[in-house]
Order: structure tokens, then C-alpha cells, then sequence
């Protein structure tokens, strides 16, 4: 399948391409902000990649391809930034893919985005309103949406619940998220919405217990 990573130059986005331009399977598209990106996410492992800004137009990237996994986030720069990204950017791709045919639409998103509140009340606003259009869209949708991420090298486990009560000191590895959204793209499509955490359960195991 072919597969659109939007923010493919981010922290997650640059690991799902590198692990899906290790497939026989897939094939990553991966949409970057900068032309000077180009050559360094097709080293990675894409297929393709496509030149696409969130905070205009992004319809003319958003085409020819089975899933979109959407990534992208303004990493905090400001609350305007934020909101265009995070929220404006997001329901523009799923628009988008909604109008080119894109069928399966599978979101990063944020544990917390339900209550938002404390220093990330706005991010977690702007992941709140994407999410809610993604499940009013059509769309076949995944909302994934981790805790606390953290760099430590992945170990292929988490824990998967429709909601956790607490985290408890808990977080996930950002190798873990890159390898359950790449995983997405091969489980069988149901609409649904999950949260993780890091935990025993091996990222297939997790999922189809889920």
C-alpha cells in the first residue's frame, strides 16, 4: 500500500518512514514542509516525497494513496502556530483526503485531548477539534492517542486501553508509537480510538486484543 506520512520529518514521521521503506509490502510518501528535506527522507527510506505546507493548501499532496497517517504537529512554537497546525492543518488533510478518495485516515493525537487543560490546553484544544471532525468524516479512522513520550529506544510492547484513569509516572517510546502506527496500516479497519502507554503486550498482541 501506498502510504502518506504527514509530518514525515518529525521525530515519530522520520521512524514510521525509515520502517516502512524496510517493507516489501508498502511504500512511504512523505510529506515535508521544505524542499531541502527532500533528499534526506528519500535516504531514510520514501518512496516519495511531496512538498505540502498546513498552513495553506494542502489538497494538491493529498492523492494517489490507500491511507494518509497524519503526524504533524507544531511542536509548541506558539498558540497560534499550534492551532493552524494541529487543528486548521489537520481537518484541511482530512478534507482533503475525503475529496481525493483516501478512505483510511489513522491520527496521532495526544491522552488528554478529551479534558484539556494546564500548559498544553492548547495543543490539546487543537487535537480535540481534529479528532472530533476525523470521526464525523466518513472516514475508516484510528485515533491514537499516546501519553507522555519519551526517546528511549522502543522494546515492541505497550499497554492499549479506550481510556487509562491515570498514567501514573508512565510514558511511551516514540520508536513504540512509530512501530503500532505503521502496524495500523496492515490491521484489520475498524473505526476506533485507543490510548497507550508503555507496557508488556507485544504491539500486534495489544492490538488485536483491543
Amino acid at each position: 500500500m501506498d502510504i502518506i506520512i504527514i509530518g514525515a520529518n518529525g521525530t515519530t514521521g522520520r521512524k514510521m518512514v525509515r520502517l516502512i521503506g524496510e517493507s516489501a509490502h508498502h511504500q512511504a510518501i512523505a510529506v515535508v514542509r521544505e524542499e531541502n528535506q527532500i533528499n534526506d527522507l528519500i535516504h531514510l527510506g520514501a518512496a516519495e516525497v511531496r512538498v505540502g505546507d498546513l498552513t495553506e493548501d494542502i489538497s494538491p499532496v493529498i492523492a494517489d494513496a490507500d491511507v494518509i497517517i497524519f503526524a504533524a504537529g507544531a511542536g509548541g512554537a506558539s498558540d497560534a502556530l499550534t492551532r493552524a497546525v494541529d487543528k486548521e492543518g489537520a481537518i484541511k488533510v482530512i478534507d482533503a483526503a475525503k475529496d481525493s478518495g483516501i478512505k483510511r485516515f489513522i491520527m496521532l493525537s495526544s491522552m488528554g485531548a478529551d479534558d484539556p487543560q494546564g500548559e498544553l490546553k492548547v495543543y490539546l484544544e487543537a487535537k480535540r477539534a481534529a479528532d472530533a471532525h476525523l470521526r464525523e468524516s466518513g472516514l475508516d479512522y484510528t485515533i491514537v492517542r499516546p501519553g507522555p513520550l519519551n526517546d528511549e529506544d522502543g522494546h515492541g510492547t505497550v499497554e492499549i486501553k479506550g481510556h487509562f484513569d491515570s498514567y501514573e509516572g508512565r510514558s511511551v517510546s516514540r520508536d513504540d508509537i512509530a512501530s503500532l502506527l505503521v502496524a495500523l496500516v496492515d490491521h484489520p479497519t475498524q473505526s476506533r480510538q485507543f490510548e497507550v502507554l508503555n507496557g508488556p503486550f507485544k504491539i500486534e498482541e495489544a492490538l488485536r486484543n483491543h
